[in-house]
């Protein structure tokens, strides 16, 4: 069964209200954005005197009022495994060598295993690539360059980074020169914000490894990894384990990640730019925005952990998860348990649920409302199948 995406046409009232009581209570300063601020002009005049102001710290400081006046944020996206994913073709698994059938020479279009057109090519280069565009990969681009000034950010190299660019955006209406790779910074393996000419309140940032942003994870969403060829990590944990390729499918075009990314993307817009918000847009910060979105995802569960967390339970990767999603974390079992969260079905804590009627649920439950912005159904992840 198809479930709908929340509706972004009106941002949540209740948010609202919490958002702008936030920076009432910061007491900052209005100042309108209709005119240059001192800092601007001061660039804009360009007097060529270094000793006075910084002009990376201008020039940030101009185009993100330029941009806010326009109504827009920045987006910062990752390639690989969150766009598109490519795949030496000497790797292919005899059973995606089918992609090769239909597939035409050099960057050409080809046909995708679902039978449209557009999300396939061949990349001459050495080793020579097959490059999968994600499902809604077009629109999600198309829809989000009206509410954000975007940048490709990945760890490639720039004559790879450029040739996906030119498939996600051949006419160059998206990323113009905004194009971010490992050449760029070398000896870096890390990504930051630092090239991006914007200040980080009014940034967002799109990549399946959040390890990559160390320093930033407040602007992260962080999506599901696309991964349409053959995984030997997977592979090795599941001898029934097939790729999308193999299983000739692909993810949702209309409830697939990217989907679901978008429509979180539009509420954070909406609720950025809501005209009841009485502070002015230069002190709002989208990391806010984000942050009370995903508290909404889980709000009102109370989990207990059985068997899963070693050491500190408030210490683990899962159990912040759970609270950045709004969810109530406990050591304790009670009558106010909503979710056990275990691996192992033969526990006390299991059995207990069981009989109480609550969820009894894998931890991947947790990780999956993450990744999607909602609340998954429960019965898609019981313990005993993983």
């Amino acid at each position: 069964m198809k479930r709908r995406l929340r509706s972004s046409s009106k941002a949540d009232e209740g948010l609202v209200v919490y958002f702008n009581d936030t920076f009432c209570e910061e007491n900052v300063k209005r100042r309108k954005l209709e005119h240059p601020s001192p800092i601007e002009q001061a660039f804009l005049d360009d007097d060529d005197d270094d000793d006075v102001v910084d002009q990376v710290a201008l020039m940030r400081d101009w185009k993100t009022n330029d941009l806010l006046r326009k109504k827009k944020l920045i987006l910062v996206l990752d390639l690989d495994q969150t766009l598109i994913e490519a795949r030496a073709i000497k790797k292919l698994t005899s059973e995606e060598n089918y992609l090769l059938e239909s597939e035409a020479d050099g960057d050409q279009d080809c046909t995708s295993s679902s039978g449209g057109k557009g999300s396939l090519f061949k990349f001459e280069v050495e080793p020579p690539l097959l490059v999968k565009l994600r499902p809604f990969v077009k629109k999600f681009l198309k829809e989000a360059n009206d509410m954000f000034e975007m940048y490709i950010y990945t760890r490639a190299c720039r004559v790879y980074a450029l040739k996906v660019a030119r498939l996600l955006d051949p006419d160059g209406d998206y990323f113009l020169s905004r194009i971010i790779t490992r050449d760029e910074r070398p000896g870096c393996d890390k990504k930051c914000l630092d090239e991006v000419l914007g200040h980080e309140n009014v940034v967002l940032i799109v990549d399946d490894n959040g390890n990559m942003w160390p320093k930033h994870q407040a602007n992260l969403i962080n999506i599901q990894k696309y991964e349409y060829f053959a995984s030997n990590f997977w592979r090795a944990r599941d001898d029934r384990y097939k790729s999308l390729a193999e299983k000739k499918i692909d993810e949702s075009e209309t409830n697939g990640p990217l989907a679901r990314i978008l429509d979180v993307l539009r509420r954070i817009h909406e609720l950025f730019f809501h005209p009841k918000l009485e502070v002015d847009l230069a002190h709002r910060d989208a990391r806010l925005a984000l942050k009370l979105i995903r508290l909404q995802v889980l709000g009102g569960c109370v989990l207990f952990f059985s068997e899963l967390i070693s050491g500190p339970p408030e210490e683990s990767h899962i159990w912040g998860m759970a609270e950045e999603l709004g969810a109530m974390c406990t050591v304790e079992l009670g009558p106010a348990v909503t979710h056990v969260v275990t691996v192992n079905i033969e526990t006390e804590e299991a059995q207990w649920a069981e009989q109480k009627k609550k969820f009894l649920v894998h931890p991947t439950w947790i990780q999956a409302a993450y990744h999607s912005f909602q609340r998954e159904p429960e019965g898609n992840f019981p313990v005993d199948t993983f």
